[in-house]
Parts: structure tokens; sequence; C-alpha cells
């Protein structure tokens, strides 16, 4: 009775760990899948993400883009859309390369900023016009990463230093003041003394 019991607890137990992976797989499939936005335009549906997820500032990365219609992926449409990078009111034109898998394709791009990228596409497919602002995933500081001590954030240091120079010009430009007016006062001293002197 005992062994059928313990033969009867095993087998409760591997069912319920292979569960426990089997619903573990399938959240980080779905959280990989929420890191892609999906549009729809006309007949199409696009999905835009990045290749290496998370995006990190200041490592080579590149959108991915996928294009399908009716759930058949769209060759060829490198030649009539565009791509075009949003960050911060500067736009930049990335070009649309197809990959061996039909239907998708990558714009390699170099994220120097953290922060929120918007993707826009426009052109034409062969059934709709298309002119969509996409935003993939949020590019992350390389500092979530680095362990055990994170590298200094090159961008701020780079303000530092710009801030530096500023106030050292400023306190150059007083120095330059104070030794005019310091060298004035001098001149009008003398110019005072030899009046005085009697002729």
């Amino acid at each position: 009775m005992t062994t059928q019991l313990s033969r009867s607890a095993r087998l409760f137990l591997l069912v319920a760990a292979a569960v426990f992976l089997t619903l573990l797989g399938l959240t980080q499939t779905t959280q990989t899948a929420l890191a892609h936005t999906r549009v729809e335009v006309g007949p199409y549906a696009i999905v835009v993400g990045w290749l290496a997820e998370p995006p990190i500032v200041g490592e080579r990365n590149a959108l991915t883009i996928e294009i399908t219609e009716n759930e058949l992926p769209v060759a060829g449409a490198e030649a009539t859309l565009d791509v075009e990078v949003l960050y911060g009111g500067r736009t930049w034109r990335v070009n649309m390369n197809p990959t061996n898998t039909p239907g998708l394709y990558t714009a390699t791009l170099f994220p120097t900023v953290r922060g929120q990228y918007t993707v826009r596409l426009f052109g034409i497919l062969p059934n709709a016009e298309v002119d969509v602002p996409v935003d993939p995933e949020e590019v992350l500081p390389a500092s979530n990463l680095q362990f055990p001590q994170p590298l200094p954030d090159t961008i701020a240091l780079q303000e530092q230093v710009t801030q530096l120079q500023t106030e050292l010009q400023s306190a150059r430009t007083l120095s330059y003041l104070g030794g005019g007016v310091g060298l004035l006062g001098v001149v009008l001293g003398l110019v005072g003394l030899l009046r005085r002197r009697p002729g």
C-alpha cells in the first residue's frame, strides 16, 4: 500500500513539475513577444522589435521588422518601404534589409542614448499605403546589466567635462577682467601722483 502511494506521489510530482515548466516556458515566450510591437495596416500585420533584447546604450543592435499579409510573409518590402528612427526631435533614416527568413527585415542601429525610440515606416505595400509610427522596447543604460561595478556613463561624463570647460572659461574671463581693472587702477594712481607732484 505504501509502495503504491509513493508511486502515485512521484507520478503526481512529475506531472506537476512538467506543468510548471510548460507554464514557465509560455510565460517567457509571452514576455519576449510583448517586447515587440504589432500594428496593422489594411491586410498587413507589421511587428517591430529589437534583434538583441533588451537593447542597451552603446551596443550595436538592429531593429527587426516582420511583415505578413493574412499570416503569410511579405517579401520585397525593402524596395517600397522606408524606415526612419526618431528620438528627441532628431530623425535618422536607416536601410531596411531583407534576411534569409521571408517577410523578416532588419535595420542596423547603434543606440547611443537611453529611452524610447520611435520607428516610422512609410511607403507602399501592394495593397496599402503605409505611414505608421511604432515604439519598440525602450533602450536601457548599460549599467542595468553591468556587474559587479557599473562603468561610468560616457554621456554623463561628457556633459560634466563640457560644464567644467564652461566654468573654466568663465573663471578665465573674470581673471582677465580683474587683471584689467587692477592695471587700470595702477595707471590712474600713477596719473594722480604725477599731477600732485610740484612742477
